[in-house]
């Protein structure tokens, strides 16, 4: 008989429903040994999993994401540090009037990177007219 290869397509959704099987179902001991080494070595790569996982276990789950096209605000100290311009940008916020009295800018999500990213944000600011930066964010620097 001859072996043929079959394409499989899987998705995150996919990826998700099984890991919840894993955590639902009681496993083989070799099979849960194989897993629990696998997600081992995966955490060991990652000082940010690693972090979100004693989180977890912890009880305190993970933190609120933010989509693309959400507005937040950022502290000026945080948000100035991935900026090569940062005191121009700072005197246009404050010429027009962009920048609340505790030092915070109204910024937008440009894109979600993941929970396992350094910076898992990067967010876009308006400064003046038809004026924008961009820079990355962190969970703790995104403010509701």
């Amino acid at each position: 008989m001859k072996i043929k290869k079959v394409a499989v397509n899987i998705t995150e959704r996919d990826i998700t429903s099984m890991i919840e099987t894993i955590c639902k179902e009681t496993q083989s001991t070799q099979k849960a040994n194989n897993i629990a080494d696998l997600f081992t070595e995966l955490l060991l790569k990652s000082t940010e999993a690693s972090t979100l996982f004693v989180q977890i276990m912890l009880g305190k789950g993970l933190p609120i994401v933010y989509h693309e096209g959400d507005v937040i605000r950022c502290k000026w100290d945080r948000v100035k540090v991935g900026l090569s311009n940062a005191d121009e940008i700072l005197e246009e916020l404050h010429k027009n009037n962009l920048i609340n009295g505790d030092d915070e800018v109204v910024c937008m999500i440009k894109t979600f990177r993941g929970y396992t990213e350094y910076f898992p944000y990067i967010i876009e600011f308006k400064y003046g007219v038809n004026l924008y930066a961009s820079c990355s964010m962190g969970f703790e620097d995104v403010i509701i």
